[in-house]
């Protein structure tokens, strides 16, 4: 029962960190971050004084839900335990599996919500967060039943996204996605294996698609309007490990 409420205190109190942190970060991230190699950052990115995002109520938003989902992450009972710690007791082991999950899990939703919120209010995927994404995926790899899933998500989530992108300039003869898409999902496949990155491909592709027709119905967007995928693919990711991971993991 002592281990129980300690590594819930410590899920808390993480999770509250990286949520009032995503506000602080994206607020004082390099300008260059959030434009294309090509491009010299406009003067509002490059004024300090302006807040991308306002702390009131973000913050405290954002705070709470990942301290909700560190908690959720950390009760999870792992069925098949990280590998490597043969000859530990039991409880150990899930300890470990636990912490490593939640961790992982943590770091992972935390460089989603900013890259969805990068690439909704500049149109951009900031790589240093698909890097941090990456780096959570090698956190997740022990967490798999085999080597196979990890390497097949990465595989799907980039091929499928870089296969649409080659199609799509070479129908319409310019670009219709970013390959920071295809980077997003690379990286996001090589975390949640091939069931999550199939999961979260199909699940942003339909409320992307919906997002559009209801703007389209409702003239708020034109066919020709250039739109971000990322949320779309950053929430699902999350509503993948948030909710559904834990009950197949």
């Amino acid at each position: 029962m002592t281990i129980l409420y300690v590594k819930t205190i410590a899920a808390i109190i993480l999770g509250f960190a990286a949520g009032l942190s995503v506000v602080y970060i994206f607020n004082r991230m390099p300008a260059r971050w959030l434009c294309d190699y090509d491009q010299t950052p406009s003067p509002e990115l490059m004024d300090r004084s302006v807040q991308r995002i306002k702390g009131w109520p973000w913050r405290w938003i954002y705070a709470g839900g990942m301290a909700c989902l560190c908690v959720r992450l950390v009760w999870t009972k792992i069925h098949h335990p990280a590998m490597g710690f043969d000859g530990l007791p039991e409880d150990l082991i899930q300890l470990i599996s636990q912490s490593q999950f939640a961790l992982a899990g943590l770091v992972a939703c935390w460089a989603l919500l900013i890259i969805g919120l990068a690439d909704l209010k500049y149109m951009i995927i900031p790589d240093q967060f698909v890097v941090a994404l990456a780096i959570a995926g090698v956190g997740f790899a022990p967490l798999h039943q085999n080597l196979w899933q990890p390497l097949g998500g990465l595989a799907i989530g980039g091929g499928v996204m870089l296969i649409v992108a080659l199609l799509g300039r070479a129908a319409f003869g310019g670009e219709v996605m970013g390959f920071g898409d295809v980077k997003l999902c690379a990286a996001l496949g090589l975390g949640l294996g091939i069931t999550g990155i199939v999961f979260t491909l199909a699940a942003a592709s339909l409320l992307s698609g919906l997002a559009a027709a209801i703007g389209l119905a409702r003239k708020t967007l034109k066919k020709d309007d250039m739109r971000p995928l990322g949320p779309y693919i950053a929430g699902a990711g999350i509503f993948y490990i948030f909710i559904l991971w834990p009950f197949l993991i």
